[in-house]
């Protein structure tokens, strides 16, 4: 019997299974480790399990909210490469946008992946759907009010992951965490979905449409 978890026993123990980062990906962790101008990408953990949910649904019209400078881009890019499909992903941060799509183009994506820079939430209203896949990852007020378009547009049979949806109980701010908490609690009680909450990384709310 397991008294006590180890984390960092876990995290060591699952590295050797991790899929190996390819050199782009391993610089894009390490400038998200070091940089000040953006946030912390989703982590290699993350990563992998979403490569692996896009690739099982076999997702071909995927969509993504939160380029940033373009790692989780990149991972479920080669996911919808392998699967025949196309990601379009929306950052509104000019400076990041450019970055994402110098970083596509580098790794040989960019027949694959379409970066728009702009609001998540208004280049959304003017796409029609359905999509396969939907990774929310924009700017975290965003997440409870893009929420009923994303079921509306998201495809019987697909899923729809949530970002970062375990701020609550991880201390972070609360201006932040009362938007993961909402969302949270609207996936779990809408009776178009079935949820659950990984904890991984900062949480991911994954959501399947019956």
């Amino acid at each position: 019997m397991i008294d006590k978890l180890e984390p960092n026993a876990i995290k060591g123990y699952l590295k050797q299974f991790n899929s190996p980062s390819n050199p782009v990906l391993a610089r894009l962790i390490k400038e998200h480790a070091e940089r000040t101008d953006i946030i912390p990408c989703i982590g290699e953990e993350a990563a992998d399990f979403i490569y692996w949910l896009v690739r099982l649904i076999n997702a071909k019209e995927v969509i993504e909210f939160g380029s940033c400078i373009g790692y989780s881009t990149i991972v479920i890019g080669g996911a919808v490469k392998a699967n025949g499909g196309h990601l379009t992903s929306i950052e509104i941060a000019k400076n990041h946008y450019l970055e994402a799509v110098r970083n596509v183009k580098e790794i040989g994506l960019s027949d694959y992946v379409s970066v728009i820079n702009g609001d998540a939430k208004i280049e959304f209203e003017k796409m029609s759907g359905p999509f396969d896949f939907i990774m929310q990852d924009s700017l975290k007020s965003l997440y409870p009010v893009m929420l009923e378009n994303c079921i509306e547009k998201l495809r019987a049979g697909g899923v729809m992951i949530a970002d970062d949806t375990l701020f609550l109980p991880t201390g972070k701010p609360e201006k932040f965490a009362a938007s993961m908490d909402t969302y949270n609690k609207l996936v779990f009680t809408d009776s178009r979905l079935i949820s659950t909450i990984m904890p991984i990384g900062d949480g991911l709310t994954v959501s399947f449409k019956k």
